[in-house]
């Protein structure tokens, strides 16, 4: 046992090499990826170098897993995957939770409804699985912010959820999502990661500067950005139809990643709104960060909502612009002092014009609001809280996978559960006595 012990420790004290097979598996988009997530984990990354994470730690980063490195899963005590909505980012890493001895995941999108329908597309038995488990469990989720939002009504990631080991999600709306339908996963929820460095913050004020001259000259006297992948949920709909009540001063402008099957240019066009509405499709990051910094007050809208968390509301809390959000999901665990909401489900333009309005008319609001967001996202980075909420949840999800009786117990209640059995089956005691049994011997590893 002993030696065993000092292999342990020697093993975690040598950074693991390309290629070799390491204590843990770390596994999503990296740049130059073209999904946000890409730069997300980046800066997971780049913040568990920063506080010394990977002097404790042996860790493979594979991204993307080829075929070749299926067979190699199982010889990592804990893999870390990060899952999304998207099966051409996240098909292999999502196979992978299956594969691995065990998986901590990280759910950027808690509706994974998308994903599983691709994967019924392919073919994949996975995704027949978690359609399965999504219907049996969708009985549990009664919040009205829940069925309000036709994607979360069905825990599409129920199934890999309870593959799992433990769950990384980035604001409590997320937790409280997972326990209502019944997962009993251990669940961490660990801040989004502040994406862009410092530098590139200063940098995007001097862009805005410019952008924003470009957009005074042309008659403008104000700014509203609504940023982001340009889709439906983002509701640029309302945020256009908004500009009819509002001054003709008031410029909106549509700046994000182009959307297959939302056709924006139309959205535009029918407005009628001319020279007030501009549309800056698929930017660079560099002019991306400077339409936020140039931005009076910047419009992040959700409906349907998937239980994300925004990162382009991120970005634009940190350059300290003012936002307006939906009252809903994970909306409502940002600081109330840092964002103005909107009523949760389809937008009213007349509803969203009225907050605007607010806005523009009170500079003193609009510099507090800007004030608090800074505050806000500069917690986060100071205190490394993403980096540490995440050496905080590998730690506690190693210690279960090194205990041999809770991993009886995890392989106990994945039987039960493939069995069909539910919580009247173990109150009238259906395997119980095997449970009880494995209790002494909790925490000899």
């Amino acid at each position: 046992m002993l030696r065993d012990a000092v292999h342990a420790i020697s093993r975690r004290a040598v950074p693991a090499a390309p290629g070799s097979i390491g204590e843990l598996v770390f596994s999503g988009p990296l740049p130059p990826a073209r999904t946000g997530i890409a730069s997300y984990d980046r800066a997971v990354l780049d913040g568990l170098r920063r506080i010394g994470f990977f002097e404790r730690h042996r860790m493979d980063v594979l991204w993307p897993i080829q075929p070749k490195d299926a067979p190699r899963m199982p010889g990592y005590r804990l893999g870390v995957f990060e899952l999304g909505n998207n099966v051409e980012f996240h098909l292999e890493a999502y196979r992978a939770v299956f594969l691995a001895q065990a998986s901590l995941i990280v759910l950027h999108d808690l509706a994974l409804d998308d994903f599983v329908r691709g994967l019924r597309t392919l073919g994949d038995p996975l995704g027949f699985m978690a359609t399965r488990e999504a219907a049996a469990s969708q009985g549990r989720l009664r919040s009205a912010d829940i069925v309000r939002n036709e994607p979360l009504r069905e825990p599409w990631c129920a199934h890999v959820a309870r593959r799992a080991r433990g769950i990384v999600v980035h604001a409590e709306f997320g937790k409280r999502y997972l326990e209502e339908f019944g997962c009993r996963t251990p669940v961490f929820v660990v801040p989004h990661p502040v994406v862009v460095p410092g530098a590139d913050v200063a940098a995007a004020a001097a862009r805005g500067r410019e952008i924003r001259a470009t957009v005074e000259a042309n008659g403008a006297q104000y700014l509203v950005v609504a940023p982001g992948d340009l889709n439906q949920a983002k509701r640029l709909d309302a945020v256009v139809a908004s500009a009819r009540e509002l001054d003709d001063h008031v410029h909106i402008a549509l700046v994000g990643r182009r959307i297959e099957g939302y056709d924006i240019d139309r959205v535009v066009e029918t407005a009628g709104l001319g020279g007030r509405v501009t549309l800056v499709p698929d930017v660079s990051d560099d002019d991306f960060l400077g339409w936020l910094a140039a931005a009076d007050v910047v419009v992040d809208l959700r409906f349907p909502h998937r239980g994300e968390v925004s990162g382009s509301l991120i970005r634009a809390m940190q350059a300290g612009t003012p936002s307006i959000v939906s009252a809903t999901g994970t909306y409502l665990d940002v600081p109330d002092a840092a964002v103005l909401r909107v009523q949760p489900g389809p937008t009213d333009p007349s509803e969203l014009a009225a907050r605007i309005r607010t806005l523009l008319a009170d500079p003193d609001l609009l510099a507090r609001m800007g004030a608090a967001a800074r505050a806000h996202i500069d917690v986060i980075r100071a205190s490394e809280a993403t980096a540490k909420g995440y050496e905080r949840a590998i730690e506690e999800t190693l210690t279960l996978v090194r205990d041999p009786a809770h991993k009886a117990m995890a392989i106990w209640g994945k039987a039960l559960a493939d069995l069909g059995a539910d919580e009247a089956d173990l109150q009238a005691g259906l395997g119980v006595d095997y449970a009880r049994g494995l209790s002494v011997f909790r925490g000899t590893s």
